[in-house]
């Protein structure tokens, strides 16, 4: 059974495509839930490319433009028809206030979609009724070819542990004792440095099972952050309860404002 945790895919996807580009850091800048357009859409991950005529030469970036758009799902969620389009949109409204008019263009933006279900209805969708061409360029790296922006979605589950391990472990399912003892060794090297915390407490929160009424955890993965299970439940519920609680006050707030406006107009309250 799955954890019941909240997992914050985002930070972790996020996270994880920043330790895999780790070699480049000099070449990008990172930009989470950036804000687009007057009506404040959000996109998960702007990567800004500093030069623009430096290519990239890593699997999950070799198609970087000056602006990378990156939208993310998580592991209950796949990229659909609307996602598709509507990132599309996203990158309509960064052209136009990126800069003055005719400064940027579609070749100055790369879209990238990042699942880890392969998103079959879209594939079909985009190869029988666009009549668009998909290329594998490498495990787990498709190329939309033909379109208007220059696309990639990429399939988490599918890529290559030695090439995109981080990428890769995204999963609520690490259990394989080859994987986890490459992210002890990687990890190791870098404990002190937050991205790498950040992307391991999202992953050990994500892999915590419950069973009857005691919790379980790859005890590989918890070895990683020193801790126990206990300690990352702990941890979870009090991020749960700092995540949960100002809604649900924001929300008990607006409902005794609008019984009050109810009252004053004698309008009944059930």
């Amino acid at each position: 059974m799955s954890s019941n945790f909240r997992v914050n895919w985002h930070e972790a996807a996020s996270c994880a495509f920043q330790i895999e580009l780790k070699d480049y850091s000099d070449l990008l800048e990172y930009i989470t839930e950036y804000v687009l357009g007057k009506n404040s859409y959000r996109i998960d991950l702007l990567v800004i490319k500093k030069l623009t005529f430096e290519t990239i030469p890593k699997n999950i970036a070799h198609i970087f433009k000056t602006f990378n758009l990156l939208e993310i799902k998580g592991i209950g969620s796949s990229i659909n028809i609307d996602t598709y389009y509507k990132t599309i949109g996203y990158a309509g409204l960064l052209i136009d206030q990126m800069g003055n008019v005719n400064q940027y263009s579609s070749l100055d933006v790369s879209l990238t979609l990042l699942s880890f279900h392969y998103p079959r209805k879209l594939m079909k969708h985009l190869q029988k009724d666009r009549k668009l061409t998909i290329a594998k360029t490498s495990a787990g790296v498709y190329y939309i070819n033909k379109e208007t922006f220059t696309i990639q979605i990429i399939v988490t589950r599918e890529l290559s542990p030695e090439d995109n391990l981080y990428l890769h472990c995204l999963t609520n399912n690490l259990h394989n004792t080859k994987l986890i003892n490459q992210l002890a060794a990687d990890y190791s090297k870098h404990q002190e440095q937050d991205i790498y915390i950040r992307y391991m407490h999202q992953i050990t929160t994500a892999n915590i099972q419950k069973k009857g009424d005691s919790s379980m955890v790859c005890e590989g993965i918890l070895n990683l952050c020193g801790t126990s299970s206990a300690e990352i439940i702990e941890r979870t519920k009090k991020e749960d309860a700092e995540y949960y609680l100002p809604k649900i006050e924001d929300l008990t707030s607006q409902i005794a404002y609008l019984k009050s406006l109810l009252t004053e107009n004698n309008i009944p309250f059930d």
